[in-house]
Formats: C-alpha cells, sequence, structure tokens
C-alpha cells in the first residue's frame, strides 16, 4: 500500500514579520559570518568562555555550498531589524537526509544547530523558526522530522522520544594489553576506492534495524575529502582496517575532534569472515595512538579511555566483555515528529503486511481501532493486506476502540523504541483489549534501530 507521496512548492523567498521588528526569513550566503557569530556565541560553556571556534567553523563549512546536507539558503533564522549589528538573533538549520524503515525510503526534515540569543530567549523564537521548518520538509514531501537536542525541549513542537540515540561501552587505556609482536592488523585513512566496502559492511549493520540511517556516497565522498582540511565539531575520519597483507577487514569511523578524555569510536564494522577477537587488541591499541594525536578541546583533560559509541547492541561489546569494559552508558534517543501519522502507515505497508506474514497470524483480516484521544486511526486488513488507514475519532457513546494511546506515546510502538508491554505499565491511558493485544503485537514489535546522528 506504500503511495507515491505529493510534493508541493515551499518559497523560500517567505518573510514573516513577527512583531517588535523581529522577522522571519531564511539565509543568503551574505550571512555567513554573522551566523557564525550568533552559533559561536551560543555554543560555549560559560557565558566569559571564548567563542566556540569549532562551531562557528561548522556553520562557516554548511554555509560554503560544498556541505552534502545543506547550503547557504538553508538556515531559517530572525532578526532584530532594529539592531545596527549582530541582527540575527536565533536560528537553525534545515537537512534533508533520508532513513529507512525495515528496507522503505522514509523522507527526513532534520532541523539541527538551534540558537538563540540570550537576550532573545522565552519569546517563542524556536517556536517560529520550528513552523517553517516543519512547513518546508512538508512541502518536499518528508513524512518525518528528526533532531537531537537537549533534554524535553522539542517535546513543545510535537516531537518525542521514538528512537535509540548513542549508547556506549568504555574501556581504559591502561586495560589494553601491550603488543608482543608486530601489529596484525593496522589502520589506515580510506579512499575513494574503498567506498563500496564501507558501504557494504554499513549496509549489513542496518540490516538487523527497523529504523536506520542509510549513509551516501556524496557523503563519505564529502567527508574524506574534508576531515583533514577543516576542523568542526561534526568532522569524520574515515579509517580501513587491513591485515599486514593489506587486505581491507573493516572500518571506523572516528570524530576528528577530542571532546571529553576518551577517544570516541562512532561505527566500527568487520568482516563476517574475521575473527573480531583477535582483531581486538590491535583495534584498541591503534584508537589509543590515535587519541593521542587528536585536537582536543580545553576542557577534555588527558586521553585516558576509549569510548565506543555503537548503539544499544554491536557484537563487539561481547568481544570486549567485562574485563575490558568499566562502564556503559545507557542510549539517550532521537526526537521524532510524524505530522500525519495514517499516512506515514500507508507508506510503511509492506513492513506490516511482511509482519503479519511471518507472524500465527497470517492472512489476517480485521479491523482495528485505535484511539489517540485527540483523534484515532482506523486500519483494515484483507487477506493480510491493509487495504485502509484513515483518520478516526472515537464516538462520544458507544465507544469501539481496540487500543488507545496519548498521541505522542504512539510513536514510542509504532518506531519500536518500547513495547506495548512496556508502555502499558509505565501509561495508565496506553490501554488494549485482549483481543487486539496479538495483532498489535505483530504489527508494532519492540526492535533495535541504529541512526547514527551525522552531519
Amino acid at each position: 500500500m506504500s503511495i507515491e507521496l505529493p510534493q508541493a512548492h515551499y518559497d523560500l523567498s517567505i518573510t514573516r514579520d513577527l512583531g517588535n521588528g523581529l522577522l522571519f526569513r531564511w539565509s543568503s550566503s551574505e550571512d555567513t559570518e554573522e551566523l557564525v557569530y550568533l552559533n559561536s556565541m551560543v555554543f560555549r560553556d560559560s557565558v566569559d568562555a571564548q567563542p566556540n571556534t569549532n562551531q562557528g567553523n561548522l556553520v562557516r563549512e554548511l554555509m560554503s555550498g560544498r556541505h552534502p546536507l545543506m547550503g547557504p539558503r538553508d538556515f531559517a533564522v530572525i532578526e532584530d531589524t532594529r539592531r545596527a549589528e549582530h541582527r540575527i538573533v536565533a536560528c537553525t538549520c534545515f537537512w534533508s537526509q533520508a532513513w529507512e524503515y525495515e528496507g522503505i525510503h522514509i523522507g527526513l526534515g532534520r532541523p539541527e544547530i538551534v540558537a538563540t540569543d540570550p537576550a532573545y530567549r522565552n519569546r517563542r523564537l524556536v517556536s517560529a523558526l520550528f513552523e517553517e521548518i516543519h512547513a518546508r520538509s512538508e512541502a518536499q514531501g518528508d513524512l518525518v522530522q528528526g533532531i537531537t537536542g537537549i533534554a524535553y525541549f522539542y517535546r513543545q513542537f510535537g516531537y518525542e522520544y521514538a528512537l535509540n540515540l548513542g549508547g556506549r561501552s568504555v574501556t581504559n587505556l591502561s586495560l589494553i594489553p601491550q603488543a608482543k609482536e608486530p601489529e596484525p592488523y593496522l589502520l589506515r585513512d580510506a579512499t575513494e576506492v574503498d567506498i563500496p566496502f564501507i558501504m557494504s559492511l554499513y549496509d549489513r549493520r542496518r540490516r538487523e534495524s527497523i529504523v536506520s540511517s542509510p549513509i551516501e556516497e556524496h557523503w563519505l565522498h564529502y567527508h574524506l575529502k574534508m576531515w583533514n582540511v577543516i576542523e568542526t565539531d561534526d568532522s569524520w575520519h574515515l579509517q580501513i582496517l587491513s591485515d599486514r597483507a593489506g587486505t581491507a577487514i573493516g572500518f571506523l569511523l572516528m570524530p576528528v575532534v577530542r571532546w571529553g578524555r576518551q577517544a570516541d569510536v562512532f561505527a566500527l564494522e568487520i568482516t563476517p569472515e574475521t575473527n573480531m577477537q583477535a582483531v581486538l587488541p590491535s583495534i584498541l591499541r591503534s584508537v589509543a595512538a590515535q587519541g593521542v594525536q587528536l585536537h582536543a578541546k580545553p576542557e577534555a583533560g588527558p586521553l585516558s579511555e576509549i569510548s565506543f559509541n555503537l548503539g544499544a547492541t554491536h557484537p563487539f561489546y561481547s568481544v570486549l566483555g567485562s574485563a575490558l569494559i568499566t562502564r556503559k552508558q545507557e542510549p539517550y534517543a532521537w526526537y521524532v515528529r510524524v505530522p500525519d501519522v495514517p499516512r506515514f502507515l500507508r507508506h510503511i505497508a509492506p513492513a506490516l503486511e511482511r509482519r503479519l506474514a511471518e507472524s500465527p497470524l497470517g492472512r489476517y483480516s480485521g479491523e482495528l481501532h485505535i484511539n489517540l484521544y485527540r483523534g484515532g486511526l482506523h486500519l483494515v486488513f484483507e487477506d493480510g493486506r491493509l487495504k485502509l488507514v484513515e483518520p478516526w475519532r472515537s464516538p462520544a457513546y458507544g465507544r469501539n476502540e481496540d487500543a488507545g494511546f496519548p498521541p505522542l506515546v504512539f510513536l514510542q510502538l509504532l518506531f519500536g523504541y518500547r513495547s506495548l508491554d512496556d508502555l502499558r505499565f509505565a501509561f495508565p491511558d496506553v490501554q488494549v483489549k485482549d483481543e487486539a493485544e496479538l495483532l498489535l503485537k505483530t504489527l508494532f514489535p519492540m526492535k533495535p534501530s541504529w541512526v547514527l546522528p551525522i552531519g
């Protein structure tokens, strides 16, 4: 039941008078240094700290026209027209990306780098920015918006925590075994020749997830070219792990900046025929050596750890084992917004139908009414196929819903972030009739997702 998504035109020349001299508009290349100024001042650790030069470098690069996710017209800004200088007082940027839901392409609009001059906070300026971000995203056919952000804040704009973000295991440098012979496995900088190899291993890892973030060739080309050219808080170093004969057996993804006492690894994939346990000591020693060479933020402190930020689950964690893992950190979460849930369900119908076909319910026929309290959903299945998804509202009398969820809480079930049993335990207003329980658990199982927050 996946359908072609209509697209509308969004006018980037739009402006909005917000009152008191405040004006919304989209950026142009002439705004680059003003955006650098605002972001480098906002993203500081304290009010008396120096400007954040790495953040400024990132903004300058995002505005350069070279970046794979955005260009100079993709910052939403609010300016105070009454100010003589530094007129941009709030901004966020708009990244066009894609996710996949069990192999089904999903357009994603991603607002990131949300900054407001402290003197202009608590005036609902971010709300105005997000209204236009959402309008632009939906006009280009995106079904979902997602953001990595500070606790609670983005719930105000229709977002819910619905996908794991991060999750890591940490080992101390003091635990790394010393080499007793020439290193059997080595790290080298990746090149463009390695792109098919990197993508094949990356895609193999993604197959385990409900939701995943494809890695695009143009993203790889960009970071292979730029990682050692400009230093930003979002620069990535791709490396190939090979044996001494030069045969590639895996890849690593590391940031070029060290933010704390740890060297971070955000992706690590090894070919399936390779003994990961045999490779482990070489990986640890190589990453530790690179960590010493990374540019460290002033507050980072001396290097003492390696942090493997590989998600909630990863086979490498088992190989590290309790002898090497000194601490773990559970995942944070992506904020996810789905403005039109019926449309999203129609789009992922092949995944829902596949789950039915592989379950005891098989070629199920029937209806499902889900009360979302401010609205609802009506689903109709015929012979295992999803024939209808439409908005629905529970009647005032003779209520006949099969289940009820607070509207944003339902997203946690939809994206496999929490199980039906977890939600029933946590939320008294998640209610399910006995006869609908198996159907809901079949359609919406809890399952890991792996969505890297890379830009």
